[in-house]
């Protein structure tokens, strides 16, 4: 079931030291900060496809990859989300940097259920939330859930997405390395059959133009769940296109912050 209780109405857990994964704005203080919340399998190190002059990257990394390997990986969007909290509300609150939210495809999920909490607990402290490449929930996908289980399907599955070297999945060590990650998130996603939380904050929606997944019409409901403006980006490429198109997302959220929706 989606989340049941509002994150951060219970006692947080402590920081884990190595949650974040922070990209320092080079040469200056930050004008903007992106925080985000990875695909399903990503680690804290995709955030170095999103780095653009100026802009500081935080990301949220789960348990069960890069230095978080020896965790216990993460079983529901709820523990994603309190653990995020107590990891980046110390962040927000040491400035007043502004602030955007990104999720990428599994980490839309994250990114909205944590900007919804955040808006209950620092209103108005962020820009802009931006959503990539998730369709709407609910979205049930039996196909994915049916080859969760196996190996061989999973990874053929992950290599059609892109993104991934291939041989990363022909060592059975690394592998598994790719895979356990992966799978756990895709548990979460599966879990998560409710609605969307209401969000105050204005939306960016970003889809990629041959990802027949997440279509600028799978995505169009994520529309509904905010009281503030919605804008749509399309980036070329598939399911991924939003990493290798950076400049198309800071562009956006540059325009957004302008006024110009």
């Amino acid at each position: 079931m989606a989340t049941t209780h509002a994150p951060g109405t219970t006692p947080l857990p402590e920081p884990h030291p190595a949650a974040l994964e922070r990209f320092p704005a080079a040469g200056a203080a930050p004008r903007r900060r992106l925080l985000v919340f990875p695909h399903a399998g990503g680690g804290g190190l995709s955030g170095r496809a999103l780095l653009h002059p100026g802009t500081e990257v935080v990301v949220h990394r789960r348990p069960g990859r890069e230095s978080r390997m020896g965790d216990p990986t993460p079983v529901s969007v709820r523990g994603a989300i309190d653990e995020a909290l107590a990891a980046l509300l110390p962040v927000l609150d040491a400035d007043g940097v502004p602030t955007a939210v990104l999720g990428h495809s599994f980490g839309a999920l994250l990114a909205a259920e944590f900007a919804a909490a955040l808006d209950r607990l620092r209103p108005g402290r962020l820009e802009r939330v931006v959503l990539s490449a998730k369709a709407t929930p609910p979205a049930p996908d039996p196909q994915l859930a049916a080859i969760l289980e196996d190996d061989g399907a999973l990874a053929a599955w992950l290599l059609a997405l892109g993104g991934t070297p291939e041989e990363l999945l022909t060592d059975p060590g690394l592998r598994e390395m790719v895979l356990a990650p992966l799978r756990a998130d895709l548990r979460a996603s599966l879990s998560y059959d409710g609605q969307p939380p209401h969000l105050a904050t204005p939306l960016l929606l970003v889809h990629a133009r041959e990802d027949g997944g997440a279509t600028a019409e799978a995505m169009a409901g994520w529309a509904r769940c905010t009281g503030g403006a919605v804008r749509t980006l399309e980036v070329p490429g598939g399911h991924h296109g939003l990493y290798a198109h950076p400049d198309l997302l800071h562009a956006a959220l540059d325009e957004s912050a302008d006024g110009a929706l």
